[in-house]
């Protein structure tokens, strides 16, 4: 139940096909669909898998979608390999940055990003730092 719920609570998610090699594991499933809320919880299985990951990004993209349209997993990433040489950022990770149709100028601060984040991730604040860094 956990996870089928999981699976169609992501933004733009309308289906998930489960895989099934009976008429009763497809029953099953289906039940999974009324579970009481208790059962379809997931938060606690994010929180245990989440430890130690606490504000850093993993480009799960679960802040999507992005009210300015900002691929916000792909800005982060570019971010965190620039950070590494960051007295030296590569060409190659610039014109990556400068490819994106809209980068961490265009946030609009409305922090649905972060509502959503569950690795409590500072996206307004990163997105600040990036259009410092590049």
């Amino acid at each position: 139940a956990q996870c089928i719920h999981y699976a169609l609570s992501r933004p733009a998610v309308f289906s998930a096909l489960p895989g099934c090699q009976t008429a009763a594991e497809m029953d099953e499933l289906i039940s999974a669909l009324n579970a009481p809320a208790g059962e379809k919880d997931y938060t606690p299985f994010l929180t245990e898998k989440n430890r130690g990951l606490e504000g850093q990004c993993v480009y799960c993209s679960h802040c999507q979608p992005c009210p300015a349209d900002i691929d916000i997993a792909g800005v982060n990433r570019v971010y965190d390999a620039a950070a590494l040489r960051e007295n030296e950022i590569p060409p190659g990770l610039r014109a990556r940055y400068k490819a994106f149709s809209k980068s961490g100028a265009d946030c609009v601060k409305c922090g649905s990003c972060e509502e959503r984040c569950p690795f409590g991730v500072r996206v307004m604040e990163r997105m600040d730092a990036v259009v410092k860094m590049f």
